[in-house]
């Protein structure tokens, strides 16, 4: 659960509407890790984000020396480090055949998740400089990678509480179900209810977890 405490050896910078900075604290929070959240905005807050990160490139992981981490990616892969160390089992095997299957959904959710935020970004273009056919295409980027998804999870039995590979979580679920919430939150219009079942299955169980629940996408 996050620690507010100034004791906390870890500080996490970024709103949790950012999918990015979500599944960093939904891995910590699995992961047991504490650590002190910092919720700023890049664009609402950057006199009091310019001093702490100049780069305004959410999420930032501040580490107990300092030393400060971008790119959720690297960041999980510290994370993975980190729990393997404590005799936990990483949510992206560290080796071998699963580590490929994991990171490949991963990258699908990812691609699902970046083409959302595009779509989001392009909305906040004057109507005139908005562009139709690039919002289609990312669209169609993002529901493909959906689709893709929704099929390896189908064939995997995620209907009957499965996971998208081997029978546990690995981060490519907490990504996914990340990825759908910031769809549904910030783009509701671009949810093609219905369309990926098994998908909505895995994000009702998952978003119902302790990990999940202690990092709402709306703080």
């Amino acid at each position: 659960m996050a620690d507010t405490a100034s004791s906390s050896r870890y500080q996490l910078l970024g709103l949790y509407d950012s999918p990015f900075t979500r599944r960093v604290a939904i891995t910590m929070t699995h992961y047991g890790i504490a650590f002190e959240h910092l919720s700023l905005s890049v664009f609402r807050e950057m006199d009091a984000m310019r001093p702490l990160n100049p780069l305004f490139k959410v999420p930032m992981l501040t580490l107990a020396d300092g030393e400060k981490l971008y790119e959720s990616a690297y960041q999980l892969d510290y994370l993975d480090e980190l729990a393997a160390d404590r005799g936990l089992t990483p949510l992206t095997p560290r080796s071998g055949p699963l580590r490929r299957q994991v990171l490949q959904a991963t990258a699908l959710a990812l691609v699902a998740t970046e083409k959302a935020v595009a779509i989001a970004y392009e909305g906040q273009r004057p109507s005139e400089l908005q562009w139709p056919d690039w919002r289609s295409r990312l669209r169609g980027q993002m529901r493909q990678a959906l689709a893709m998804l929704e099929q390896q999870l189908a064939a995997s039995g995620g209907a009957g509480g499965g996971f998208l590979v081997g029978e546990r979580l690995t981060q490519a679920d907490i990504s996914t179900v990340v990825g759908i919430a910031f769809v549904r939150y910030v783009l509701p219009h671009e949810w093609p209810a219905g369309d990926y079942p098994t998908l909505e299955a895995l994000a009702a169980r998952l978003e119902a977890s302790d990990a999940f629940i202690a990092v709402p996408i709306n703080e």
